[in-house]
C-alpha cells in the first residue's frame, strides 16, 4: 500500500466560538466538529510550505487539531470511510467500493472488539458511527 497516495488526513475544527475554558465549553456552549478529508495528497503538499491551500493549511490548523498520523486502511476508497466513521475493518465488498447493494449478510451483533462480523455494503443497524456517539 502507497501510505503517502492514499493517505487521509482528518482535521477537527472548532471554528465557530473563541472558548475561554473547557469547562465553560462544556456547561454553556455548543460544540461544533468539522471533519476535513483529504484523499491522494501528501502532507507535505497540503501542508507544507507553499500549499496551494493557504487558508487550509495555516488558517483552519490554528484554530482545531490537526491530526498529522491518520492513513487509510485500504487501496480504494469506501473501505477507509467506512473505517474514518465507524470503526469497521474492511469487508471484501468494502474494500472493492461495493460495486453491487448488498445488505451486510453475518452473524447478528458484534464481536468483542465492536466489529460486525460478515461482509456486505449495508452494515446492520448496530454499528454505530461517529454521527451516533456524538
Amino acid at each position: 500500500m502507497n501510505l503517502i497516495h492514499f493517505r487521509f488526513l482528518a482535521l477537527l475544527a472548532a471554528l465557530s466560538i473563541a472558548l475561554s475554558s473547557a469547562t465553560a465549553a462544556a456547561t454553556t456552549l455548543p460544540h461544533h466538529v468539522f471533519i476535513i478529508v483529504l484523499e491522494n495528497e501528501s502532507f507535505a503538499g497540503t501542508f507544507g510550505p507553499g500549499s496551494p491551500a493557504p487558508y487550509l493549511a495555516q488558517e483552519l490548523t490554528k484554530k482545531g487539531q490537526l491530526l498529522t498520523q491518520y492513513y487509510g486502511i485500504g487501496h480504494v476508497s469506501l473501505d477507509n470511510y467506512v473505517a474514518m466513521v465507524s470503526g469497521q475493518a474492511p469487508d471484501p465488498d468494502t474494500q472493492s467500493d461495493c460495486q453491487f447493494y448488498l445488505d451486510f449478510d453475518g452473524t447478528p451483533g458484534l464481536d468483542s472488539n465492536g466489529q460486525a462480523t460478515g461482509q456486505g455494503c449495508v452494515y446492520p443497524t448496530d454499528v454505530m458511527t461517529i454521527t451516533n456517539q456524538l
